[in-house]
């Protein structure tokens, strides 16, 4: 009876040795996904936060007009491929 259970306890430790290395497999590739990703908000950080400063030297390079120019403009886009987007549904 007692090398039954010992074979059933070596079996359940077996089964959560391989759930364990299950798990830390998932974790490793979870934080190389959650890397990468953070890779790539902080060069869409960067990149936003030149474009800004590029808005800032132009707005006060041109005028403000050329800044609502650009934002109509950036509108307009907007909106027309909004409704041409919802036309090919």
């Amino acid at each position: 009876q007692n090398d039954a259970l010992v074979g059933d306890l070596q079996n359940r430790i077996q089964n959560l040795r391989s759930i364990t290395i299950a798990i830390g497999d998932e974790v490793r590739d979870q934080n190389k996904f959650l890397d990468e990703m953070q890779n790539g908000m902080a060069s869409n950080d960067n990149l936003l936060g030149s474009t800004l400063q590029k808005m800032g030297k132009m707005y006060h390079s041109h005028g403000s007009m050329s800044i609502v120019y650009l934002s109509l403009f950036c509108i307009a886009c907007f909106v027309v491929v909004y409704f041409l987007m919802r036309m090919g549904k």
